[in-house]
C-alpha cells in the first residue's frame, strides 16, 4: 500500500469513527432532552395538585378501539400518566407509545400518541368523530348521515349505536362541532363514561397540556341531556 493510499484509508476510518461518535452523542442528547421534558411535565402536574406516574400497566386496554390507540390491546402500558381535576372534571392524560423499526436504516423509532380522557360519570353511547378524510370509510367504517350539511361534509362520524348517538349530536354537539375550529384538529370520542380526545405523534408536554382539556370541558357542555349537571370528581 502506497503512502497516499494509507492516508486515504486513515481518513476514511477517521470519518467512520467520527460519525459513530456523533450518532452516540446525538442519541444521548435526545434521551437527555426527553427526560428533561418529562421532568418538567411531572413538576407541572404536581404544581397543580395532580398526580404523575411514569407508567400505568394495562391503561391503554381501557381506551382501546379507536385511533390513535389500537383496536385491541392486552396489557399495554400507558406512559407519562397525569391524573387530576380540571374545571371540576376528573381527567386522565397519557401517552401510548410503540416502537417502529426501519428495516432499511436498521433504526428503531419510538412513536408516541397523546390521549386526554374526561370523566363524565354517566353511561354514554359509542360515538367517534373525526375530521373528514379521503380513506375514512376504508379505515373507520361507514359514516353516519346526521342530516346537517356542514356536519356531514366536514366530519366522519361513526357509532355502533346510531339510535342513541344521534340525539347527542342533534341536542347541541353538532352546533359545537361546526362552530369551534378546534373540532377540525382534535377528534372526539364518547366511550365508557368518558369524553376523549387525542393528538397523534405528539408527546405530552406542560406547554401544550391545557388546550385539549379545555376543548373536552367545552364539548362536555354541549352534550344535551348527557351534559353533566355537576362535573364528577373521579378520573
Amino acid at each position: 500500500m502506497s503512502g497516499a493510499e494509507a492516508v486515504l484509508v486513515l481518513v476514511w476510518w477517521s470519518g467512520v469513527a467520527a460519525l459513530a461518535v456523533w450518532a452516540v452523542r446525538r442519541k444521548a442528547r435526545k434521551k437527555r432532552t426527553e427526560q428533561e421534558g418529562y421532568a418538567r411535565l411531572q413538576s407541572f402536574a404536581e404544581s397543580r395538585g395532580w398526580t404523575y406516574e411514569e407508567g400505568v400497566p394495562s391503561l391503554v386496554d381501557a381506551y382501546q378501539g379507536a385511533e390513535p390507540l389500537p383496536d385491541k390491546a392486552s396489557n399495554v402500558m400507558g406512559d407519562n400518566v397525569v391524573s387530576g381535576i380540571y374545571r371540576g372534571f376528573g381527567f386522565r392524560a397519557f401517552e401510548y407509545r410503540y416502537y417502529n423499526k426501519d428495516i432499511d436504516s436498521e433504526t428503531t423509532q419510538v412513536i408516541a400518541h397523546s390521549v386526554w380522557a374526561l370523566n363524565l360519570g354517566m353511561e354514554v353511547p359509542d360515538l367517534r368523530i373525526y375530521r373528514d378524510g379521503w380513506f375514512d370509510t376504508f379505515y373507520r367504517g361507514r359514516a353516519m348521515e346526521v342530516g346537517i350539511p356542514q356536519l356531514d361534509k366536514d366530519f366522519h362520524i361513526v357509532s355502533r349505536d346510531e339510535e342513541r348517538a344521534r340525539p347527542v349530536l342533534l341536542d347541541g354537539l353538532a352546533e359545537f362541532l361546526t362552530s369551534d375550529p378546534r373540532a377540525l384538529e382534535m377528534p372526539l370520542r364518547l366511550h365508557d363514561g368518558q369524553l376523549i380526545t387525542s393528538r397523534s405523534r405528539t408527546k405530552l408536554s406542560s406547554e401544550t397540556f391545557d388546550e385539549p382539556l379545555e376543548y373536552l370541558v367545552d364539548a362536555a357542555g354541549h352534550l344535551g341531556s348527557l351534559s353533566p349537571a355537576q362535573p364528577p370528581q373521579a378520573p
